[in-house]
């Protein structure tokens, strides 16, 4: 190769720099970074969801809270930074956990920022001004923003509708614009039908988050489970109960905190079970190692009359099967959990 043309590549090569990389000029060390090891990566998109009352805010905010502590999350060590709370509703229970956390643990201080107000996130103007704030907390704390919590999207949406694939493409651009902008994890916050084992809304969600994790309510513990993971193990279960922790000066006021739970929720015997639980795990059970999608284990349950007047008691008997640790969810796929 003559000398004008190696000159002629190196000024290729510095124009070009930071727009592609050639597949020879691959590093070997390309080890994932984590936020939360095994559980949610470093600038990645995450979605957290659950039905009311199960949890998911609490665990989320008990998470955030953890990693600008710098402590482990259920045992899993963290990327320790600072962190931006968007409180969309209840700003003044999601300051009070803080406070709860605060007070249940003895710290004074941690780079944890809350901010409260109104923000349709369909309009990518306003995830720049959400930017703008997470520079301000990192100029304010000296720590570097990590993580970015977005409680809920429906708030997000300002009114907009989640089944469609404009609004909803247009939260994810936004969720883009501030994971770029930061270099943080960005987390939403969302919710779940009643009569569903999936989260809300049109696809573009789902198909642009990196992990997913679904939040229940069981007898006795709750359970954080990874159903979506693009390069971390799916069906991931964290098991936590609440505690009620006394805030404000009025002696009445509380708030929760999260309690890791000893281990994962635990498996139970059939004798604990309910006659159309214990028939609905045998099904699953008996189909052997691969499971069965929702479809075809709802199929089997009705053939044998579970189900026939209501569908809602087919996803009465999984979520309680899954609380109790007994079967897991993997995206449409059920297997018996061991």
């Amino acid at each position: 190769m003559n000398e004008n043309l190696r000159a002629d590549l190196r000024i290729i090569q510095s124009e070009r720099k930071g727009k592609f990389v050639l597949f020879s000029e691959l590093s070997p060390d390309c080890n994932k970074e984590w936020l939360i090891t095994g559980l949610l990566g470093h600038g990645e998109l995450s979605v957290v969801y659950g039905h009311p009352g199960s949890g998911k805010s609490v665990f989320a905010e008990d998470a955030a809270l953890r990693i600008a502590a710098g402590w482990d999350v259920h045992g899993r060590p963290v990327r320790r930074g600072a962190v931006l709370y968007v409180a969309l509703e209840r700003y003044g229970l999601v300051k009070r956990r803080a406070i709860a956390f605060r007070i249940k643990h003895g710290l004074t201080d941690l780079p944890f920022a809350i901010m409260g107000g109104v923000f349709d996130l369909r309009d990518s103007t306003l995830a720049q001004a959400i930017v703008a704030v997470a520079k301000e907390v990192e100029a304010v704390t000296g720590e570097l923003i990590v993580l970015i919590v977005i409680d809920t999207l429906s708030r997000a949406l300002a009114g907009g509708d989640e089944n469609s694939p404009k609004d909803m493409g247009a939260i994810v651009k936004s969720a883009a614009i501030i994971g770029q902008g930061t270099g943080a994890h960005v987390c939403f916050i969302h919710h779940m039908p009643k009569e569903s084992e999936s989260m809300r809304g049109h696809g573009a969600l789902l198909g642009a988050a990196d992990t997913t994790i679904l939040v229940s309510k069981g007898a006795s513990v709750r359970t954080a489970e990874v159903i979506k993971a693009n390069d971390s193990q799916e069906g991931e279960q964290l098991a936590f109960t609440l505690e009620s922790v006394q805030v404000g000066t009025d002696g009445e006021t509380t708030a929760p905190v999260v309690v890791p739970a000893e281990k994962p929720a635990e498996q139970v015997s059939n004798d604990n079970l309910t006659k159309n639980q214990r028939t609905m795990f045998t099904v699953l059970h008996d189909a052997g190692p691969n499971g069965l999608s929702t479809d075809d284990w709802n199929a089997k349950a009705r053939e044998i009359g579970i189900g026939e007047k209501r569908r809602a008691d087919l996803v009465d008997i999984r979520s309680a099967l899954k609380a109790k640790g007994l079967v897991s969810q993997y995206g449409d796929r059920w297997t018996v959990h061991h």
